[in-house]
């Protein structure tokens, strides 16, 4: 709860305190995604990580997104180059155990995808904000979505039960749940469409617009599951104290900064077009 006031200061506030914000939160959040993969170890492949990260968030801070983008594509080429020279001058046996510890393909791909993971919502929520017309409402937007989502999921959940969604990745999200939150996102869509006075943005398409985003949040929700699952951790870190790390917070979020930002580069979400 106490970062809820300095992220809506620099939400509002905008450009730099915002941009230093989503930096922070990229370095904070590739940190994690390191130590999740690597049984808790920041090593050389987690710098490469978060230098690349930190410096593609800074690169669409001044408005190059197409370099920004290039530098994501470049760090995932690098890692994955870097695992690769490492591997032929490792004097290891190729197949022995002692490589695999050394030089570890999946590792590698996982930090690849922590590239994407990481990279295309910071990058997003940067070029979302940046909107000087509709940036500051959208990404308010998103925040109260993201929230009613989980709410009404947690709420529906909570007192209808029913069917597991996913019980092997997330044992408490049910079906009803599911409802809940597209309920739920949906209506707040549509009620900060109504009160922000956007003519153009109708009724239906913010009910239909929020609904979507805030089905996919609850995906986001469930991918950072799986991958804790699969390295067999709780949290992703215990940066904040009682509440694990700062994946655990804006998985959701991620997902759906991607979603709005695709919507919205396809021309058909007015609140960004």
């Amino acid at each position: 709860m106490a970062m809820i006031p300095p992220v809506l200061a620099a939400t509002y506030m905008g450009a730099p305190y915002f941009n230093i914000l989503i930096a922070a939160a990229a370095a904070a959040m590739a940190w994690e995604w390191c130590g999740m993969i690597n049984g808790g170890r920041f090593n050389y492949e987690g710098w490469v990580l978060t230098c690349g990260l930190v410096g593609a968030v800074i690169a669409a801070s001044m408005g190059a997104y197409t370099h920004s983008l290039f530098v994501l594509g470049l760090l995932g080429a690098l890692l994955v180059g870097i695992s690769e020279a490492r591997r032929l001058t490792t004097n290891l046996p190729l197949h022995s155990d002692q490589m695999d510890q050394a030089v570890n393909p999946k590792r590698t791909m996982w930090m690849v995808v922590g590239v994407v993971y990481i990279g295309i919502p910071s990058l997003s929520l940067i070029w979302i904000r940046n909107d000087w017309e509709n940036g500051l409402l959208t990404v308010f937007w998103l925040l109260v979505l993201v929230w009613a989502a989980d709410s009404g999921a947690y709420a529906a959940g909570r007192l209808i039960g029913g069917p597991k969604m996913a019980p092997k990745i997330s044992p408490n999200k049910t079906w009803a749940g599911l409802g809940g939150c597209v309920v739920a996102a949906a209506i707040a869509g549509a009620v900060i469409a109504h009160v922000a006075a956007l003519e153009h943005f109708g009724m239906i398409k913010a009910l239909l617009v929020s609904a979507l985003v805030g089905l996919v949040s609850q995906g986001g929700d469930l991918v950072e599951s799986a991958v804790k699952r699969h390295f067999k951790v709780k949290d992703s870190s215990q940066l904040i104290p009682g509440h694990g790390g700062v994946l655990d917070r804006v998985d959701a979020l991620l997902a759906a900064i991607a979603a709005a930002a695709l919507i919205g580069f396809s021309n058909r979400f007015v609140l960004i077009s």
